[in-house]
């Protein structure tokens, strides 16, 4: 059977990028039946997440990896969070050229894409992306009952 492989993408230093490695505690917190890499002590951000991608290969190559990161979308979607096939491209909101990562792909929608980026990621209310991180570990935990 393959392993679940959680790869949690952001950083602490900005709120709005921070869903990541706070998935990435509770889920360690939790005990997931998974590999997680990404928490707030090893934080998984753009300047190591090729790195990361690279070791991922290389160690779960036939594991199902699911990408955890935070993202900017349409007004509409702010608050929500949005589930992708063939993973993610970290980065994407400032269009850093990463390659995707990742079977599946679990983004918290955190801010207007069509405002100030930054300023949508560095102005967020702690209560609001907290309830975005429980609905992350949610969907979290669903799947990887469902996946048992």
């Amino acid at each position: 059977m393959k392993n679940l492989v959680f790869l949690c993408i952001g950083t602490t230093k900005i709120i709005g990028d921070s869903v990541g490695p706070r998935v990435g505690d509770k889920l360690r917190a939790n005990d997931a039946q998974a590999y997680v890499y990404g928490n707030t002590l090893r934080q998984v951000t753009a300047i190591n997440v090729e790195d990361y991608a690279k070791m991922i290969s290389q160690r779960h190559a036939n594991d199902v990896i699911i990408v955890i990161d935070s993202a900017l979308g349409k007004i509409g979607d702010v608050g929500t969070v949005k589930i992708t096939r063939n993973g993610i491209k970290p980065g994407g909101a400032f269009d850093k050229g990463k390659d995707r990562i990742g079977d599946i792909g679990i983004l918290a929608v955190v801010g207007d894409a069509d405002a100030d980026r930054m300023s949508e990621l560095k102005n967020r209310d702690e209560s609001f992306i907290s309830n975005l991180v429980d609905k992350v570990v949610e969907f979290a935990n669903g799947y990887m009952l469902s996946y048992a």
